[in-house]
């Protein structure tokens, strides 16, 4: 099945407010993101990438043949590092756990995100050359079988304080990602920044508080569906550490209210939430276990 293609002008307006229009076909894409789903089935643990010690930061490729993780597991370098898992079809088991040597260093690797080509990826981390106590990073690859190149520090979208987490939407054009920066509404807070011209290599504009879905509290690890219709992250309500959703049924609205996602948390330590881009498929780090542990669910 073709699968739609995805057009989008973005426009940033003076008072940080965002519009999309979907071109050509996108609109049939993007109608796909108002259904409401079933809910999630029981979260099941990965085995094949459990180990000793804990596992974080989930990332995987759009055509689930690729896997990454962060961990402090044996073969690292110093404190969390990047590890992967391939495979080469859906139908079959991940291959090996892969320590990835070119983007790992004796500083916290952490939150990657990859392109929906899998050829490029960002992630945060507090190695030498950064802003502030965790920046974000890219790296580009010529192809699925060919090593990152060396990581190179986003500044325009970073500043002394911690950025995490981003997430990519819009066809490349879009992402968020969370920050303890001034100008939000408290905590830790999303924002977002598109393209400067609508080109995947352009410079990111300076990022403004997504305020409809920003609280006083802490708003961690959003996951953004590639229309921008759906956000998922993780936040402390007063319960634990749990995983929540927005909804809005186009681009040009506020998000509606928070809704928590019952069928995924446990009163242990859930983070790190991934979905496939269908919103089918959901990977995720979680403390129910004991240590850090990697779990899946479907819908």
């Amino acid at each position: 099945m073709r699968r739609a293609r995805l057009a989008v002008v973005v426009v940033v307006a003076s008072c940080g407010r965002y519009h999309f229009e979907p071109a050509g076909d996108a609109a049939d894409a993007c109608a796909a993101e108002r259904v409401e789903l079933e809910r999630w089935s029981t979260p099941t643990l990965l085995i094949a990438l459990d180990s000793t010690v804990s596992e974080d930061d989930p990332t995987p490729s759009d055509d689930d043949l690729e896997l990454y993780f962060t961990s402090t597991r044996m073969g690292s370098l110093g404190k969390a590092d990047m590890w992967r898992v391939r495979r080469a079809s859906t139908r079959v088991a991940w291959g090996p756990v892969e320590h990835v040597d070119e983007l790992s260093t004796v500083q916290n690797e952490n939150t990657p995100e990859l392109s929906s080509d899998g050829l490029t990826m960002w992630f945060a981390s507090d190695r030498l050359g950064g802003m502030g106590q965790d920046d974000i990073w890219v790296t580009t690859r010529s192809d699925r079988s060919s090593p990152w190149t060396a990581p190179r520090n986003v500044h325009e979208l970073n500043t002394p304080g911690i950025e995490r987490g981003p997430s990519v939407f819009l066809g490349g054009l879009a992402m968020i990602f969370h920050s303890d920066r001034p100008g939000g509404k408290g905590g830790t807070d999303f924002w977002i920044t598109t393209r400067s011209s609508l080109s995947e290599t352009a410079t990111w504009s300076p990022p403004v508080p997504l305020d409809s879905a920003n609280t006083p509290g802490n708003e961690l690890r959003g996951w953004m569906s590639p229309c921008g219709l759906e956000l998922y992250y993780q936040a402390d309500r007063g319960s634990g550490m749990n995983f929540y959703m927005v909804r809005r049924s186009s681009f040009d609205e506020p998000f509606g209210p928070e809704q928590p996602i019952p069928e995924l948390n446990d009163p242990a330590y859930d983070q790190d939430l991934r979905l496939s881009p269908d919103r089918r498929h959901a990977v995720f780090s979680s403390q129910r276990s004991g240590a850090g542990d990697l779990y899946e669910s479907f819908r």
